[in-house]
């Protein structure tokens, strides 16, 4: 599973698998894990990729005034491509980088960061998340079609791309994703926003069934059972 791990803080891309981070152990699709590039000293108990002079540029942006915000994010620039160009924009340095912001909740810089590479997948994968965190759904669309096409087995990316069409109320377009998500992993973040699509569109037998076949699976699910519940008084057509 590549750690960026799609359950959402909305309903399961991150309701159920907690998704603080982009991707944890990340493999390109299939099994090679990456190993951390470097051990640096750790910031709130996960390892600091960020050289000094980032984490200083971060802490004066924290009390900056707006007169000297744009020229604070240009020096950040201009100091995070002398870095990454110091290792030839090594994927994986960009990676460990970029989720160390997620893991701070500055979805904004990690998505920048991210965007440094457009070969690997896990690094366009998370860009496509933290667009789709910043509400930005188009753009994460479209980020996650390139991972699919890149690498068409991680599933993860058809429950982005349908969690992102649902909040553009391109609903059969989300239910086509999520159905693929399920049918590929049976986890339990499809059932809940497929089920959740299914009511949005008024489609309450669907939605019940759905999230009827998810309890059958995950007996002690909370919020797959209030949404059975909130359907069933909506009444089954």
């Amino acid at each position: 599973m590549i750690g960026l791990s799609e359950s959402d803080r909305e309903t399961g891309i991150t309701a159920e698998r907690n998704e603080t981070s982009v991707i944890q152990n990340t493999t390109d699709d299939g099994g090679e894990t990456v190993e951390n590039p470097e051990q640096q000293k750790t910031t709130a108990g996960f390892y600091e990729y960020r050289p000094e002079i980032l984490i200083q540029l971060d802490e004066q942006m924290k009390s900056a005034g707006r007169g000297s915000v744009g020229q604070l994010n240009a020096r950040y620039e201009q100091e995070l491509n002398a870095y990454l160009e110091m290792y030839s924009y090594d994927s994986d340095r960009i990676f460990y980088l970029a989720n160390e912001y997620m893991l701070l909740n500055n979805y904004h810089r990690a998505n920048k960061i991210f965007l440094k590479d457009n070969k690997d997948i896990k690094n366009v994968f998370g860009a496509a998340t933290t667009y789709r965190f910043m509400g930005q759904n188009e753009n994460a669309i479209q980020k996650y079609t390139q991972a699919i096409s890149m690498n068409p087995g991680f599933a993860e990316s058809y429950l982005g791309r349908g969690l992102a069409n649902r909040n553009l109320d391109n609903y059969d377009s989300a239910v086509n994703d999520l159905q693929t998500y399920i049918s590929r992993t049976g986890a339990h973040d499809g059932y809940v926003a497929l089920a959740d699509v299914y009511f949005k569109m008024g489609k309450n037998k669907e939605a019940y069934s759905i999230a009827s076949q998810g309890l059958a699976k995950y007996k002690d699910s909370r919020i797959l059972r209030t949404l059975a519940n909130n359907i069933y008084k909506n009444k089954i057509d």
